[in-house]
């Protein structure tokens, strides 16, 4: 029993225990690497809740930013599976997608692509058509296609006059709306696809 007159002890313990518990006190090592991404992680997280109640409309906008890269990122990685998928499809398949073999030369894949397109199957029709495309590019010298780059790396890498670059670039953004960005595509919008990639292509003046 406590004497009359002494504060009771319990208040003070667990003031103490809150107080020692803050991370300051913390005194246990902790590698300076894990230090350092927390407390980024910590400044990172204040500044995203100053700007959602300091700006709500760039807070949206930076928001909206980080998902359409995220959704890039995804095309990007799942066109390098889809490639990498189709290129083991058999031995030697990549060479001869190259060198322009009889069963896999652009004729080919457009042929794949048009049957694929015929059963409905829309998606993966186009994904083939982007290959025809561009291993046409690659014959007539505008392109030097591999399996491994994606649609975007071709558009960059493509040798064209400007009116022709724009188009290989639309028609590469709408392969990447239809194929990764959940538009929908029709027999339509394939045709049109094709059509538009089956015109001349040319490249610049030297």
């Amino acid at each position: 029993m406590l004497q009359q007159g002494v504060p009771d002890p319990a208040p003070f313990r667990s003031v103490l225990d809150t107080v020692f518990a803050a991370p300051v006190y913390r005194w246990a090592a902790e590698p300076g690497a894990l230090r350092f991404l927390r407390e980024w992680w910590r400044m990172l997280g204040e500044w995203l809740s100053s700007l959602s109640a300091g700006n709500p409309a760039v807070f949206r906008a930076l928001i909206v930013l980080l998902l359409v890269v995220l959704l890039l990122l995804l095309a990007h990685a799942s066109w390098i599976v889809w490639s990498t998928v189709r290129g083991g499809a058999g031995p030697g398949a990549d060479a001869d997608a190259r060198t322009g073999g009889d069963d896999h030369d652009a004729q080919w894949y457009y042929r794949e692509a048009d049957r694929a397109a015929a059963a409905g199957r829309v998606v993966e029709a186009l994904q083939l058509a982007f290959v025809g495309l561009a291993l046409t590019l690659d014959s007539q010298g505008l392109l030097r296609y591999h399996p491994s780059k994606t649609p975007a790396e071709c558009s960059r890498e493509a040798n064209l006059v400007a009116a022709d670059r724009e188009r290989l670039r639309g028609l590469v953004g709408s392969l990447y709306a239809y194929v990764f960005g959940g538009r929908p595509c029709a027999a339509a919008d394939y045709r049109r696809w094709r059509e538009a990639g089956a015109t001349s292509w040319h490249a610049p003046a030297s």
